[in-house]
């Protein structure tokens, strides 16, 4: 058995993984303060039948950084990581994760259930931890079977380093994956040992419970690391799952849960998306990012929408560019939008977003089927810079305390003398003829001159799509769909999402 190790480039991270054998994929993630190496003694059975590839999580393994340590990304960004991951292997894949990597496999299974033929989940997180004592006490005495697993754990702990464990483990200790497994539709087997006194049998049992269709094997002689602890009856079990799923039919095709994690990266442009159809796209506001639009984009999505935010150049994680103008914005947009095949599409902007997206409905109107403008900054004032910083610092106290978490990392990764370069190159748009469009602007934002622009008032501020993004969103969906009524004639039955 050869072993392939190589780095996969997915901006702005990367991740090793460990390759063998060919034919269908099946993946590993591993769990906790791990690598690919806690596969180790899977990989030569698998590999016979499967093409098995092991990834080291980013903040693990070789994935650590040689000489500056990975920050340790949100769950959400590790989970759209592994989904993009997943897609360079071209067809579904049977995924299989352990402890922690378990938990993600759950969470990749709900939100891109296209990429999953099966789950294979080894003594997983993902129920909520009680507090029951006893639980995790009765294993204690038969849980030295699994000591042997330290002379790999203890080498990778040091290596992942005390920063990125204690960070995981807490999010694996708040970790409730339960709403992700009510998506699930793929085949999945949930393997335990049943010496665990990490996560013992009984969080298996409710698993199985949870997953519609799911089987519950134990293990014995078994504990945590049961791939390890007993792999002979870890590759049976699997390979004999592996079996039955690829002689059955394709499960049903899965509604997608919501996801927003950076999903992919063209020509230097970053974007989150949920869904697949792009109908809906988002341009956030200046010196910010399309993190920010979560909240909204979660109740897009929930009323039918497939939203996509891209980050501008610049921003967020987009590849470093100068200040640019509006225009420059549009002609950007424009080739990022056809490179994803994006037309006839709703775009949404807010604050600057609004004029670059006037630009692009100017410069490409078959790419905008409606633009809504949220906070728009169309203004004839004689004192442009006075006002806009009196109005943002006025707004800033208006503003939950919530929004500054995506607003300082944002505004840090701008940085100042791009956002000035930027709004300087836009002054010329802002003093010029308002785009058409949905005007939105949240009641006590400050910005929008309303002698200037029409506005519909909705709650709020600025970001009133961040504070208030269940009334945002219900709000652009009827006034998209009130102007979709008006314009199709009476013998097209199709309707807005």
């Amino acid at each position: 058995m050869e072993l392939r190790h190589s780095r996969v480039v997915l901006p702005p991270y990367a991740l090793w993984e460990t390759r063998a054998g060919s034919g269908t994929p099946l993946l590993l993630i591993h769990g906790l303060s791990g690598s690919a190496r806690w596969w180790s003694r899977n990989f030569e059975a698998l590999s016979e039948r499967h093409l098995v590839a092991a990834v080291d999580l980013t903040g693990f393994g070789r994935s650590r950084g040689s000489v500056v340590p990975v920050v340790l990304p949100p769950f959400r960004e590790v989970t759209s990581l592994l989904a993009r991951w997943i897609e360079t292997f071209g067809v579904p894949v049977h995924l299989a994760g352990h402890s922690m990597g378990g938990a993600l496999a759950i969470r990749v299974a709900a939100e891109r259930p296209d990429l999953v033929r099966s789950l294979i989940l080894v003594n997983s997180a993902g129920v909520p931890f009680a507090i029951r004592p006893s639980l995790h006490i009765r294993p204690l005495p038969r849980a030295a079977v699994g000591l042997d697993i330290t002379r790999v754990l203890v080498p990778d702990f040091l290596r992942a380093g005390p920063t990125s464990v204690a960070v995981a483990s807490a999010r694996v200790l708040r970790t409730d994956a339960t709403a992700w497994m009510r998506h699930i539709r793929a085949p999945a087997l949930l393997v335990w040992g049943d010496a665990d006194p990490l996560v013992p049998v009984a969080y298996g049992e409710e698993m199985a419970r949870r997953i519609g269709g799911s089987r519950l094997v134990v293990i014995p002689r078994a504990a945590h690391v049961a791939m390890w602890d007993r792999p002979e009856e870890f590759n049976r079990v699997a390979l004999d799952f592996l079996d039955d799923v690829e002689r059955g039919e394709p499960p049903s095709p899965a509604t997608s849960a919501f996801a927003w994690g950076i999903s992919g990266w063209t020509g230097g442009i970053a974007h989150r998306q949920s869904g697949r159809a792009r109908d809906i796209v988002l341009v956030h506001g200046l010196g910010m990012s399309s993190a920010y639009y979560r909240r909204f984009a979660r109740q897009l999505f929930a009323r039918g929408w497939n939203p996509v935010a891209p980050d501008l150049p610049g921003f967020g994680e987009s590849s470093d560019a100068p200040g640019m103008s509006e225009r420059e914005h549009a002609e950007v947009l424009a080739g990022w939008a056809d490179a994803l095949g994006i037309s006839n599409a709703v775009w949404v902007g807010h604050s600057i977003g609004c004029n670059a997206v006037g630009a692009l409905a100017e410069l490409r109107p078959d790419l905008v089927r409606r633009a809504v403008h949220i906070g728009p900054l169309w203004t004839r004032t004689r004192h442009l810079m006075v006002r806009m910083f009196l109005c943002l610092a006025l707004d800033a106290l208006r503003e939950p305390l919530r929004l500054f978490r995506y607003v300082l990392p944002a505004y840090w990764r701008c940085g100042l003398w791009r956002w000035w370069t930027t709004f300087r190159k836009y002054q010329a748009a802002i003093l010029g003829e308002p785009a058409p469009g949905v005007m939105i602007a949240g009641e006590r934002d400050p910005i929008p001159d309303r002698r200037r622009v029409n506005v519909t008032h909705v709650p709020g501020a600025h970001a009133c799509h961040f504070s208030k993004p269940e009334e945002i969103a219900e709000e652009v969906s009827r006034r998209v769909a009130a102007v979709q009524a008006m314009t199709t004639p009476a013998t097209n039955s199709t309707t807005m999402p």
